[in-house]
């Protein structure tokens, strides 16, 4: 099984690490980053083939599986090189900075009858599933509203290098918080459905130099009928990956830092807290990537297809156009 892995920033390492865990052959495992620092940190883990240009990978040999992890803005566009050599992608998210090349992409995937699984890592979180669960099985009735929110530091990131020089910080490459932290929109679409429309405001409000967004504040109306308010920084100083939902019997409180699960039960005015999730997150990662084997190898169902990828970044097309018109915007 022949491993691509584009991109070999934390991310990327991230993934040949847990691919290597998994028992996957270090020859197995190809590399490809611009950056020669990059290759040489990833050589450091007994993996010999490294290319600094994407093509060259391509023609050095066949693949199986492939791991997009390089800047948002290259995704679709290697997306489309790696889907004509009919080799399937783990897509890290967002699916794009924008959607100008989905077409080409998306008839090439289908053409080569390709898997092309989203990495919303936090699809495969223990505690989603348990929110999910409790969703799924009306504990708290119907859905009325929900509030979430990811707020992060940007500096605090990558504190072993300069944040001004990271991907983050640069529009052109795809960097901002609507796009990178759409997590907390993935989870909206996976435990409460489809978007309708959204208003927001999506900017800059802090004092970091950089020429991408740092902040995104949306209010989205879902095909259900439900009304979610979201919240998106990477200034905020005390992190933050929360969410809250309200139903007509009770709500439900996921905090991702605290590890926990509350439950709100309107009928017993008390709260249940369910504590007892596995506290390593890099978990979670190597359940994505066992997934993804197991969808390319026709064994599950994809639980984070690329419809489910294209579908939050409509949503943050219209985010940005609504702040730029000022107007409720369809997804």
């Amino acid at each position: 099984m022949n491993f691509l892995c584009i991109g070999a920033g934390s991310i990327g390492k991230r993934h040949v690490k847990n691919l290597i865990f998994l028992g996957i052959k270090k020859e197995e495992i190809t590399v490809v980053d611009p950056r020669k620092d990059r290759l040489l940190e990833v050589k450091k883990f007994g993996i010999d083939n490294t290319f600094t240009d994407l093509i060259e990978a391509l023609n050095s040999k066949n693949y199986d599986l492939s791991i997009i992890s390089s800047p948002t803005s290259l995704h679709i566009i290697q997306g489309i090189e790696i889907a004509k050599k009919g080799i399937h992608i783990l897509m890290e998210k967002p699916l794009d900075s924008d959607l100008k090349n989905l077409e080409e992409f998306t008839k090439v995937v289908k053409d080569n009858k390709l898997i092309v699984m989203m990495a919303y890592v936090f699809r495969f979180s223990p505690l989603v599933k348990k929110v999910k669960s409790l969703i799924t099985d009306d504990v708290i009735g119907k859905v009325y509203f929900a509030r979430g929110e990811f707020s992060e530091y940007l500096p605090d990131w990558h504190p072993y290098e300069d944040y001004r020089s990271f991907y983050m910080s640069e529009k052109k490459l795809g960097g901002g918080s609507i796009l990178d932290q759409s997590h907390i929109m993935d989870l909206i679409h996976f435990l409460l459905g489809d978007f309708q429309g959204v208003y927001s405001f999506n900017g800059n409000l802090s004092n970091l130099e950089l020429n991408s967004d740092d902040y995104a504040e949306l209010l989205v109306r879902l095909k259900s009928g439900v009304v979610v308010s979201l919240h998106t920084d990477i200034f905020g100083r005390d992190h933050k990956k929360q969410l809250e939902i309200k139903g007509e019997n009770g709500n439900i409180y996921w905090d991702h830092y605290e590890n926990s699960i509350k439950l709100y039960s309107a009928k017993n005015k008390n709260y249940e807290v369910f504590k007892k999730f596995p506290t390593d997150f890099n978990l979670n990662y190597i359940d994505e990537i066992k997934h993804f084997i197991a969808c390319c190898e026709k064994k599950v169902n994809c639980i984070s297809p690329l419809n489910d990828g294209i579908n939050t970044m409509k949503l943050i097309n219209a985010a940005k156009k609504a702040n730029k018109l000022g107007t409720y915007q369809i997804v």
